[in-house]
């Protein structure tokens, strides 16, 4: 009788580990590691057990759970595990350092520059990217069918009202600019219409529509003024379009982001309440020979910076936008051996060739367009400089300088920092995929925006405000398991998001190297 007691206590012991206990499929366990993860609240930073099945993560916290089935174990010890990194503004369709010349002169190139770029994105951390304009579904699909690949959503191609400035620099004739699915903006009464184009086919309810259909996740517009050093002669969007589109992307839950990089630009986002800025405020006046070279924030520009910190509004600074220009003009960016891990080899013998250069000399043969168009903001520019060429360095140390500026006040009244690379932007080299985002970053720290702060930005922040929160941004349970296994801290240094030893996509872990372009399938 004591025999039987004592198995069937056996029988209940077992029975009652097997009931608690986490049963995996194909999973893997992540054992005695720093797990750092961020809400709506603080960062946190323990150390723990993460346990992955198939592609979400089913358990994160500080004991060892008990677990049934088949699954891998990675030793976490000294090591660092954070979500996988999201950026909101990346150009998928773009190609890093291809015109339209060399695209068409190397075609075979441009096919291994695509085959490599999701694996670049992975490289570097990138585990989810949104592409705000430029869409190409063809494209699109084709990353998503490669083996490895970062999760992808989109904004759609980017809304545009009649003759707005995408339009204008393009010089489009009006027949072009007919067959757009243009924004018809019916508060500019200065726009008239032949009678063959039916006005109802563009409304931002259509637009939106249109939009949430293909997948897309936000809405992008440009609006661009006597800031930028151009002479107006495109459509501006109107506060009361811009008002109308935020509020029918509110109804799909959808975010409308804004490219408007000056004071009036960030007057009217703030005015029509637009949730994300895409750009940081780098164009700062229209008194260029008064104010061009001022560093000091006015009364106004603090006035608008604290209503965005205030309101929660994202804000991508895009501080790669300039500072990848800077870098065509210094040519110093293409010794960087970190290029070599994101460029095939034969593609980067190009990029660093004489028709390469092609960036860099449109770049300076700016200064005899603006010096023809706007003979006040080229000479602010100018100065003493005894050429074009030599104007172009301090030209980009001042725009950068500003964004220091912004990026310091909006961090010292807690702006809602979202990580965007503008990545390619303007097709330049210089801003490499994946790459770009970690250069980003580094941007940021060096503005004086806390390590807490810029991880905020570069996981859950920009989850949130495209309302994917449920999906990523954070080390917890139901989460996509899309994760990074860093050699060192980011809390501690900044460099730790280029200390990659591990990437996990869905669930599948890929050690870095295997995603580096030097390794050839």
């Amino acid at each position: 009788m004591k025999g039987n007691t004592s198995k069937l206590i056996l029988v209940l012991l077992i029975i009652s580990c097997v009931e608690g206990a986490i049963e995996v499929d194909k999973g893997t366990v992540i054992n005695k590691i720093t797990i750092i993860s961020t809400n709506d609240s603080k960062v946190d930073s323990y150390l723990g057990y993460v346990v992955i099945d198939k592609d979400k993560i089913v358990y994160a916290n500080k004991s060892r759970p008990r677990l049934t089935g088949n699954f891998k174990e990675l030793d976490g010890v000294g090591k660092f595990v954070i979500p996988g990194l999201i950026d909101s503004h990346v150009h998928l369709a773009n190609t890093a350092g291809f015109n339209g010349r060399l695209k068409n002169k190397y075609p075979e190139l441009v096919d291994v520059y695509f085959k490599q770029l999701p694996r670049s994105y992975l490289y570097h951390g990138f585990t989810t990217l949104i592409d705000v304009n430029n869409y190409d579904p063809i494209l699109i699909n084709q990353i998503k069918n490669s083996v490895l690949h970062p999760d992808i959503y989109t904004c759609g191609n980017q809304v545009q009202v009649m003759d707005d400035f995408m339009m204008e620099m393009e010089a489009y004739s009006p027949e072009v600019r007919y067959r757009f699915r243009f924004l018809h903006d019916k508060y500019n009464k200065e726009i008239v219409f032949p009678d063959s184009i039916n006005l109802d086919e563009h409304t931002t309810e259509k637009i939106i529509s249109d939009i949430k259909a293909k997948g897309g996740v936000g809405a992008k517009l440009a609006y661009e003024d006597k800031a930028s050093g151009l002479i107006v002669s495109w459509a501006k969007p109107s506060k009361g379009i811009i008002t109308d589109l935020v509020w029918e992307a509110q109804k799909q839950n959808m975010p409308v982001l804004l490219h408007a990089p000056s004071l009036e630009g960030h007057q009217v986002g703030l005015e029509a309440g637009i949730e994300v800025f895409a750009h940081g405020l780098w164009n700062w006046t229209t008194n260029f020979k008064e104010e061009f070279n001022n560093l000091e924030l006015t009364p106004e520009h603090k006035k608008v910076l604290l209503q965005i910190a205030q309101r929660q509004i994202g804000y991508q600074l895009t501080f790669r936008a300039i500072t990848g220009e800077e870098d065509l003009i210094t040519q110093n960016f293409g010794s960087d051996k970190n290029l070599e891990h994101i460029y095939p080899e034969a593609y980067l013998d190009i990029l660093k060739s004489e028709e390469g250069d092609w960036g860099r000399n449109k770049i300076i043969g700016r200064g005899s367009f603006l010096k023809a168009t706007n003979p006040t903001f080229y000479n602010s520019m100018r100065g003493n400089h005894a050429s074009d060429e030599l104007m172009w360095p301090t030209v980009y140390n001042l725009y950068k300088s500003r964004l220091n500026t912004v990026a310091k006040f909006l961090s010292e009244h807690n702006g809602n920092f979202i990580l965007g690379s503008d990545t390619p932007a303007m097709n330049m080299f210089t801003n490499p995929p994946g790459y770009n985002g970690f250069l980003e970053m580094t941007h940021m720290f060096e503005a004086g925006i806390p390590l807490e702060t810029i991880f905020k930005a570069a996981t859950y922040n920009n989850a949130k405000a495209f309302h994917l929160e449920h999906l990523y941004g954070s080390v917890e349970k139901d989460k996509v398991a899309n994760l990074l296994i860093l050699g060192s801290n980011p809390l501690n240094n900044i460099n730790a998001y280029n200390d990659i030893e591990i990437v996990i996509i869905g669930g599948k872990v890929v050690h870095r190297e295997k995603l580096s372009a030097t390794i050839i399938d």
